[in-house]
Protein backbone atom coordinates (compact mmCIF):
# COMPACT_ATOMS: atom_id res chain seq x y z
CA UNK A 1 0.00 0.00 0.00
CA UNK A 2 1.44 3.38 -1.02
CA UNK A 3 2.21 5.92 1.70
CA UNK A 4 0.10 9.05 1.86
CA UNK A 5 1.42 12.60 1.87
CA UNK A 6 1.60 12.86 5.69
CA UNK A 7 3.48 9.55 5.92
CA UNK A 8 5.95 10.56 3.20
CA UNK A 9 6.50 13.95 4.86
CA UNK A 10 7.14 12.19 8.19
CA UNK A 11 9.73 9.96 6.47
CA UNK A 12 11.48 12.90 4.81
CA UNK A 13 11.65 14.91 8.03
CA UNK A 14 12.85 11.78 9.84
CA UNK A 15 15.78 11.39 7.46
CA UNK A 16 16.86 14.98 8.15
CA UNK A 17 16.52 14.60 11.91
CA UNK A 18 18.42 11.29 12.00
CA UNK A 19 21.24 12.85 10.01
CA UNK A 20 21.30 15.79 12.42
CA UNK A 21 21.43 13.47 15.44
CA UNK A 22 24.30 11.52 13.93
CA UNK A 23 26.30 14.67 13.21
CA UNK A 24 25.55 16.02 16.70
CA UNK A 25 26.75 12.73 18.20
CA UNK A 26 29.95 12.79 16.13
CA UNK A 27 30.81 16.24 17.45
CA UNK A 28 29.97 15.95 21.15
CA UNK A 29 31.48 12.46 21.32
CA UNK A 30 34.70 13.77 19.80
CA UNK A 31 35.13 16.43 22.48
CA UNK A 32 33.99 14.12 25.33
CA UNK A 33 30.80 16.08 26.04
CA UNK A 34 29.00 12.87 26.86
CA UNK A 35 26.33 14.44 29.07
CA UNK A 36 25.22 16.70 26.23
CA UNK A 37 24.62 13.58 24.14
CA UNK A 38 23.17 11.01 26.49
CA UNK A 39 20.93 13.38 28.42
CA UNK A 40 19.37 14.67 25.21
CA UNK A 41 19.20 12.32 22.25
CA UNK A 42 19.02 8.73 23.56
CA UNK A 43 16.10 6.42 24.25
CA UNK A 44 16.40 5.80 27.98
CA UNK A 45 15.37 2.13 28.08
CA UNK A 46 16.86 -1.24 28.90
CA UNK A 47 17.15 -2.18 25.21
CA UNK A 48 19.40 0.73 24.28
CA UNK A 49 22.81 -0.60 23.23
CA UNK A 50 26.25 0.84 22.45
CA UNK A 51 28.63 -1.66 20.87
CA UNK A 52 32.35 -1.57 20.10
CA UNK A 53 34.83 -4.34 19.39
CA UNK A 54 35.53 -4.64 23.15
CA UNK A 55 31.89 -5.50 23.91
CA UNK A 56 28.30 -4.35 24.18
CA UNK A 57 26.88 -1.94 26.72
CA UNK A 58 23.22 -2.86 27.22
CA UNK A 59 20.60 -0.63 28.78
CA UNK A 60 20.73 3.14 29.07
CA UNK A 61 21.98 3.04 32.66
CA UNK A 62 25.03 1.01 31.69
CA UNK A 63 25.76 3.25 28.69
CA UNK A 64 25.38 6.35 30.86
CA UNK A 65 27.62 4.88 33.56
CA UNK A 66 30.47 4.27 31.12
CA UNK A 67 30.21 7.36 28.97
CA UNK A 68 28.98 10.07 31.29
CA UNK A 69 29.84 9.04 34.84
CA UNK A 70 32.94 7.00 33.98
CA UNK A 71 34.39 9.52 31.54
CA UNK A 72 33.64 12.42 33.87
CA UNK A 73 35.22 10.66 36.85
CA UNK A 74 38.41 9.91 34.93
CA UNK A 75 38.54 13.46 33.60
CA UNK A 76 38.33 14.89 37.13
CA UNK A 77 41.08 12.60 38.43
CA UNK A 78 43.31 13.23 35.41
CA UNK A 79 42.91 16.98 35.72
CA UNK A 80 43.51 16.92 39.47
CA UNK A 81 46.78 14.99 39.13
CA UNK A 82 48.04 17.17 36.26
CA UNK A 83 47.01 20.43 37.91
CA UNK A 84 48.75 19.39 41.13
CA UNK A 85 52.10 20.06 39.45
CA UNK A 86 53.92 23.13 38.23
CA UNK A 87 53.77 21.79 34.67
CA UNK A 88 50.02 22.22 34.03
CA UNK A 89 48.69 24.95 36.37
CA UNK A 90 46.25 26.12 33.68
CA UNK A 91 44.26 22.87 34.10
CA UNK A 92 42.76 24.20 37.32
CA UNK A 93 39.15 25.24 36.84
CA UNK A 94 37.02 24.98 33.74
CA UNK A 95 35.42 21.96 32.11
CA UNK A 96 37.64 18.95 32.72
CA UNK A 97 36.01 16.63 30.18
CA UNK A 98 37.71 17.64 26.97
CA UNK A 99 41.12 18.85 28.10
CA UNK A 100 43.48 17.94 25.29
CA UNK A 101 40.86 15.97 23.38
CA UNK A 102 40.00 16.47 19.73
CA UNK A 103 38.59 13.85 17.39
CA UNK A 104 37.65 14.54 13.80
CA UNK A 105 34.87 12.06 13.06
CA UNK A 106 34.38 12.82 9.40
CA UNK A 107 31.23 11.00 8.23
CA UNK A 108 31.35 9.54 4.73
CA UNK A 109 29.15 7.24 2.66
CA UNK A 110 26.20 8.00 4.92
CA UNK A 111 23.04 6.03 4.07
CA UNK A 112 19.67 6.33 5.85
CA UNK A 113 16.67 4.02 5.43
CA UNK A 114 13.27 4.68 7.02
CA UNK A 115 10.89 1.94 8.16
CA UNK A 116 7.63 1.76 6.28
CA UNK A 117 5.69 2.06 9.54
CA UNK A 118 7.45 5.37 10.28
CA UNK A 119 8.49 4.30 13.77
CA UNK A 120 12.21 3.75 13.17
CA UNK A 121 15.10 4.66 10.91
CA UNK A 122 18.51 3.10 10.26
CA UNK A 123 21.83 4.73 9.40
CA UNK A 124 25.10 3.32 8.08
CA UNK A 125 28.26 5.36 7.63
CA UNK A 126 32.03 5.28 7.43
CA UNK A 127 34.23 7.60 9.42
CA UNK A 128 37.71 8.45 8.27
CA UNK A 129 39.20 10.72 10.87
CA UNK A 130 42.19 12.03 12.74
CA UNK A 131 42.23 11.51 16.47
CA UNK A 132 43.91 13.48 19.25
CA UNK A 133 43.44 11.93 22.67
CA UNK A 134 43.09 13.26 26.19
CA UNK A 135 46.35 13.55 28.10
CA UNK A 136 45.71 11.02 30.84
CA UNK A 137 47.81 10.95 33.99
CA UNK A 138 49.69 7.62 34.41
CA UNK A 139 48.77 7.48 38.12
CA UNK A 140 45.09 7.52 37.17
CA UNK A 141 45.33 5.33 34.07
CA UNK A 142 47.51 2.69 35.71
CA UNK A 143 50.18 3.07 33.06
CA UNK A 144 53.89 3.87 33.09
CA UNK A 145 53.57 6.91 30.87
CA UNK A 146 50.87 9.52 30.14
CA UNK A 147 48.02 8.12 28.08
CA UNK A 148 47.69 10.09 24.87
CA UNK A 149 48.09 10.06 21.12
CA UNK A 150 49.82 13.00 19.50
CA UNK A 151 47.86 12.00 16.42
CA UNK A 152 46.25 8.88 15.01
CA UNK A 153 44.58 7.84 11.80
CA UNK A 154 41.16 6.29 12.35
CA UNK A 155 38.81 4.27 10.12
CA UNK A 156 35.54 2.89 11.47
CA UNK A 157 32.15 1.58 10.40
CA UNK A 158 29.03 3.00 12.07
CA UNK A 159 25.63 1.35 12.28
CA UNK A 160 22.84 3.12 14.19
CA UNK A 161 19.15 2.53 14.78
CA UNK A 162 16.72 5.29 15.75
CA UNK A 163 13.15 5.18 17.06
CA UNK A 164 10.32 7.71 17.00
CA UNK A 165 9.08 8.06 20.58
CA UNK A 166 6.67 10.67 21.96
CA UNK A 167 7.04 12.81 18.86
CA UNK A 168 10.85 12.78 18.82
CA UNK A 169 13.59 10.76 17.11
CA UNK A 170 15.97 9.08 19.56
CA UNK A 171 19.06 6.89 19.33
CA UNK A 172 18.45 3.32 20.49
CA UNK A 173 21.48 1.47 19.07
CA UNK A 174 24.99 2.56 18.16
CA UNK A 175 27.43 0.00 16.75
CA UNK A 176 31.04 1.00 16.14
CA UNK A 177 33.41 -1.30 14.27
CA UNK A 178 36.98 0.06 14.34
CA UNK A 179 39.07 -1.16 11.42
CA UNK A 180 42.23 0.57 12.52
CA UNK A 181 43.32 3.47 14.70
CA UNK A 182 47.06 3.85 14.69
CA UNK A 183 49.29 6.71 15.88
CA UNK A 184 51.33 8.22 13.10
CA UNK A 185 53.97 9.98 15.18
CA UNK A 186 56.95 7.71 15.28
CA UNK A 187 56.63 4.56 13.22
CA UNK A 188 55.41 3.18 9.93
CA UNK A 189 51.73 2.26 10.40
CA UNK A 190 51.77 -0.58 7.89
CA UNK A 191 54.91 -2.11 9.35
CA UNK A 192 53.58 -1.78 12.90
CA UNK A 193 50.34 -3.54 11.92
CA UNK A 194 52.36 -6.32 10.33
CA UNK A 195 54.46 -6.73 13.47
CA UNK A 196 51.36 -6.82 15.69
CA UNK A 197 49.24 -8.95 13.35
CA UNK A 198 49.49 -12.09 15.49
CA UNK A 199 48.77 -10.39 18.83
CA UNK A 200 45.67 -11.34 20.80
CA UNK A 201 43.11 -8.55 20.11
CA UNK A 202 40.91 -9.31 23.13
CA UNK A 203 40.40 -6.43 25.55
CA UNK A 204 37.59 -4.77 27.47
CA UNK A 205 38.79 -1.20 27.71
CA UNK A 206 37.23 2.04 26.64
CA UNK A 207 39.64 4.92 26.09
CA UNK A 208 42.28 3.21 28.20
CA UNK A 209 40.08 2.48 31.22
CA UNK A 210 38.17 -0.63 32.34
CA UNK A 211 34.68 -0.70 30.88
CA UNK A 212 31.41 -2.17 32.16
CA UNK A 213 29.87 -4.26 29.40
CA UNK A 214 27.09 -6.86 29.30
CA UNK A 215 28.60 -8.79 26.38
CA UNK A 216 32.41 -8.95 26.40
CA UNK A 217 34.44 -8.69 23.22
CA UNK A 218 36.15 -8.89 20.98
CA UNK A 219 33.03 -8.60 18.83
CA UNK A 220 35.03 -7.66 15.74
CA UNK A 221 38.59 -7.92 14.56
CA UNK A 222 40.76 -4.97 13.70
CA UNK A 223 42.58 -4.74 10.40
CA UNK A 224 45.04 -7.58 9.85
CA UNK A 225 47.55 -7.71 7.03
CA UNK A 226 46.81 -11.42 6.57
CA UNK A 227 43.11 -11.07 5.72
CA UNK A 228 40.80 -9.41 3.25
CA UNK A 229 38.62 -6.47 4.27
CA UNK A 230 35.88 -7.55 6.67
CA UNK A 231 32.29 -6.53 6.03
CA UNK A 232 31.33 -6.37 9.67
CA UNK A 233 28.14 -4.35 9.40
CA UNK A 234 25.37 -4.56 6.84
CA UNK A 235 26.22 -1.78 4.41
CA UNK A 236 23.41 0.44 3.19
CA UNK A 237 20.33 -0.82 5.11
CA UNK A 238 17.73 -2.41 2.89
CA UNK A 239 14.11 -1.18 2.75
CA UNK A 240 12.17 -2.63 5.68
CA UNK A 241 8.76 -2.51 7.30
CA UNK A 242 9.62 -2.23 10.99
CA UNK A 243 12.56 -2.58 13.38
CA UNK A 244 13.16 -6.26 14.09
CA UNK A 245 16.06 -8.69 14.52
CA UNK A 246 16.50 -9.04 10.77
CA UNK A 247 16.69 -5.28 10.33
CA UNK A 248 18.68 -4.01 13.29
CA UNK A 249 22.26 -3.32 14.32
CA UNK A 250 21.47 -4.88 17.69
CA UNK A 251 19.31 -7.99 17.24
CA UNK A 252 17.32 -8.97 20.30
CA UNK A 253 17.09 -5.41 21.65
CA UNK A 254 14.35 -3.82 19.62
CA UNK A 255 11.35 -3.63 21.95
CA UNK A 256 10.80 -0.15 23.37
CA UNK A 257 11.18 -1.04 27.01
Amino acid sequence: MALGFKERLHQALGVQEIERLKVYHAYVHSVSYEREEFDKIWFKGENSTWTHNFGMMQGFKQIYYNHTMGEGHMGVLDTYEKADTDEFPSFRGGDVRSVGSSGLHGLTECDIEMAKDGKSGRLWALTAGVMMDTLGHPKVRGQKEPYAHTGAASWEYYGADFVFVDGEWKYIHESVVPVFGQPFDGFNIGHKLYQDSDDDPAHTQWRGIPCQVTVKGPLSERYDVHQVVQHLLQECPEPYDHLDDEHSYSPGHNELK
